[in-house]
């Protein structure tokens, strides 16, 4: 049972590359993605929200994706990396999308 679900803009290529690959990784079966309207409401392109399905949270940016981390074995060793204020800074970047409404793969 998935116990995450990510929510990302439904016409994002970066993001969809992005879930193919949590997907691949999740051999637990915690994640799953969505493409519909978050719980926050409407996605902008490049922009992610991770839901935590047993606590009804939702969290946005560096927050959003340390959760995704814990919930996937394969990411552990970032968890300490998001310690660095310069990757979180970063991380938060990538996951709040693009104010100009474009999102291109890097």
């Amino acid at each position: 049972m998935a116990a995450i679900r990510l929510f990302r803009h439904p016409d994002c290529a970066k993001c969809a590359r992005y879930a193919r690959w949590h997907r691949r990784l999740d051999w637990l079966g915690r994640f799953e993605d969505a493409t519909g309207v978050s719980p926050v409401g409407p996605l902008r392109p490049g922009e992610v929200v991770v839901q935590d399905l047993h606590h009804d949270t939702t969290l946005r940016g560096a927050a959003g994706f340390t959760l995704l981390c814990r919930q996937i074995p394969a990411y552990w060793l970032l968890l300490p990396l998001l310690r660095i204020p310069a990757v979180r800074r970063r991380v938060e970047r990538e996951f709040n999308g693009w104010a100009d409404g474009s999102c291109s793969l890097d």
